[in-house]
């Protein structure tokens, strides 16, 4: 692989949309460019929410051989990975935590690829490429730190051996084990717990103005309710920073 030549971009939609599907691949829709681009075009990405687009292209001769979807983020909203405690440890010291770099996508906490590499030979070496170029833009701009959440396992065993630290949490994942609709999946409950899951449900389809107390209902019966440990699958994500 010859010179690469980072560029960091003033949004997605800057980027040429065949090339960064073509290193995203097509089978996880939030790391497409579509879907960043119009994040973008429709207002939900924008400085005065604390988001500020600036994704970073690798090219080679002209052409774009990886990419990372980042963002200067002003606060933690919409990251699902929460570093509230830090920012706070920062202030006390009298310091900057924002803004701060962050390699992900926006208001989406489900695991994919974030360093976008595509499927060639050189997939490990694009990789490693990034992370040189996401380091030098964190000091170039002395920003407190840099981010990746929710990163898929290729991409975790990249940072391996760096001065980057792994995060760990849980979540927990719903899957539908043959149930045809609700009312089959009531049935495959306790019936306490069934009755639990009906008055929530019952809750959330009344009016607009009811909509309030029925979240709070629905929340509090899910994250109490026996029956929830036999029909979700824990699932461990991963966040990478540097300090």
């Amino acid at each position: 692989m010859s010179q690469l030549e980072a560029r960091f971009h003033g949004g997605v939609s800057a980027i040429d949309a065949g090339a960064w599907d073509a290193l995203a691949g097509g089978d996880h829709p939030f790391v497409a460019h579509a879907f960043l681009a119009g994040l973008e075009e429709h207002g939900c990405i924008q400085a005065g929410l604390g988001w500020q687009s600036c994704p970073l292209g690798l090219y080679e001769d002209g052409v774009l051989v990886a990419a990372a979807p980042l963002y200067l983020k002003g606060n933690s909203h919409g990251e699902f990975v929460f570093d509230w405690s830090w920012a706070s440890a920062y202030e006390r010291h009298g310091l900057d935590y924002y803004p701060k770099l962050l390699c992900a996508v926006p208001y989406s906490p489900v695991t994919g690829p974030r360093l976008l590499v595509g499927a060639n030979a050189e997939a490990r070496t694009s990789r490693s490429a990034l992370i040189e170029a996401i380091e030098l833009q964190e000091r170039t701009l002395a920003l407190s730190s840099a981010h990746l959440n929710f990163a898929d396992q290729e991409d975790a065993d990249a940072f391996s051996g760096s001065s980057w630290l792994p995060r760990f949490d849980w979540q927990f994942h719903w899957s539908n084990r043959g149930w045809s609709d609700f009312d089959d999946f009531l049935a495959a409950l306790k019936p306490k717990n069934a009755r639990t899951s009906a008055r929530s449900a019952s809750r959330s389809s009344r009016p607009a103005s009811h909509a309030r107390s029925a979240m709070a209902t629905s929340s509090a019966t899910t994250n109490g309710a026996p029956c929830i440990d036999s029909i979700n699958r824990p699932s461990m994500h991963t966040a990478i920073t540097r300090p």
